[in-house]
């Protein structure tokens, strides 16, 4: 068990209780939001100011076992992205008195657990930040080129000294099985972050997390075929013959496209182009040169003067079925798929912010999305696998 130690906040006399060993350097006052600098006789460093305190299902004191360690959260971060300040994620500082430091990471319903490394070779990253890190037999490739993240709220203790609007450079490699690598730049100083996807269920059961605070992101089909194909062993002979299936319906299912529209706009505009072809789908891609571009636009598609589409970086609507969400607030880019009956439409391009790079549009037509095959190959694939 960790000891637990209290002093009173310097600014507004709250009790406040330190669980994180030695190495912790800062307190922040959840009361009152102030920095305390615990190594020097309890100074104010700064406040946070007009806080945003998001929702989140973990909370400062909270214990629980992460793969069989018993951890204690003893601080929280939120970051948002320097570009969307509505897009946020919350890190939690664990402790444990025999393991030392982790971090749960904790984003709309996805949990991860994080730990820094001290053996990635970073010269050769330090030349090319773009090529593939092998770690630990591992390969990572590079999710996107580098964002920085923003500190917005801090609470309880923390083993450095972190300040309201610190700005983190940020570059995120994946690997598989839901690990990936995270390099960071502050002051100068660079650290790496090894980070494991969690079931998110399992860590709500050891934190006792309420059943009512409780959020799961239901993964998406492709995601759920990706980690059924790392579980596996390396593929057999049969394996290899449905993959080759797979890339014949792929060749198919490109040939098959017929473009009616491709245009580089860099202003509001219309544009029209005709659907010969309803008995498949028509796939329109959004392309652009950094995700402030893609969001700078609206896309609206009328038939017969009806709006039938609409799609930002807030909300899309289809007059036929409910489509979910827009896309991602980081992506540069969105293809979309639409079930479109014959006939002329008319494709009205918004810019809605100021942006001086333009957006590439594509529409195509008799296109076969391979998401709607992939169930069935994915039956073939195990099928192959174990006959």
């Amino acid at each position: 068990m960790s000891q637990v130690y209290s002093i009173k906040c310097p600014n507004c006399g709250a009790p406040l209780s330190l669980i994180g060993g030695g190495r912790v350097q800062t307190i922040t006052c959840a009361y009152c939001q102030s920095v305390i600098d615990l190594n020097d006789n309890y100074k104010v460093l700064a406040k946070f100011k007009n806080v945003f305190i998001p929702k989140s299902p973990f909370k400062v004191g909270m214990q629980g076992k992460i793969n069989g360690v018993e951890w204690t959260i003893i601080g929280w971060i939120v970051y948002r992205d320097s570009e969307d300040s509505s897009d946020r994620w919350s890190e939690f500082l664990l402790f444990s008195p025999l393991y030392g430091y982790a971090w749960l990471v904790y984003e709309d319903g996805v949990i991860s657990f994080s730990r820094r490394v001290r053996d990635l070779d970073l010269r050769k990253w330090q030349r090319n930040h773009s090529q593939p890190l092998f770690f630990r037999q591992s390969h990572y490739t590079l999710v996107e080129e580098k964002y920085y993240s923003i500190i917005d709220f801090v609470q309880g203790e923390l083993n450095y000294i972190a300040k309201q609007g610190d700005k983190i450079s940020c570059w995120d490699y994946n690997g598989v099985k839901g690990q990936s690598i995270s390099i960071e730049k502050s002051n100068n100083e660079l650290e790496v972050y090894y980070t494991q996807k969690l079931d998110a269920q399992t860590v709500y059961d050891n934190f006792k997390v309420k059943k009512s605070e409780q959020n799961i992101k239901k993964p998406t089909i492709q995601e759920e075929f990706k980690d059924e194909l790392e579980d596996k062993k390396p593929l057999s002979y049969y394996g290899i013959v449905a993959i080759f299936i797979a890339l014949l319906i792929a060749i198919f299912s490109s040939l098959s496209n017929d473009k009616v529209l491709s245009q580089k706009v860099n202003s509001s505009t219309e544009l029209l182009f005709r659907i010969t072809n309803s008995a498949f789908l028509t796939k329109i891609e959004l392309n652009s040169i950094n995700n402030k571009t893609l969001n700078s636009y609206a896309i609206k598609i009328y038939k017969q003067n009806k709006k039938i589409f609409y799609i930002d970086k807030d909300s899309v609507y289809f007059s036929k079925h409910v489509l979910g969400n827009s896309w991602s607030k980081r992506a540069k880019g969105t293809d979309i798929y639409l079930k479109l009956d014959t006939g002329q439409y008319r494709m009205k391009v918004e810019k809605i912010s100021t942006t001086q790079n333009p957006i590439n549009i594509t529409v195509e037509q008799k296109v076969i999305r391979l998401l709607y095959i992939l169930p069935i190959f994915i039956l073939i694939l195990l099928f192959l696998i174990y006959s």
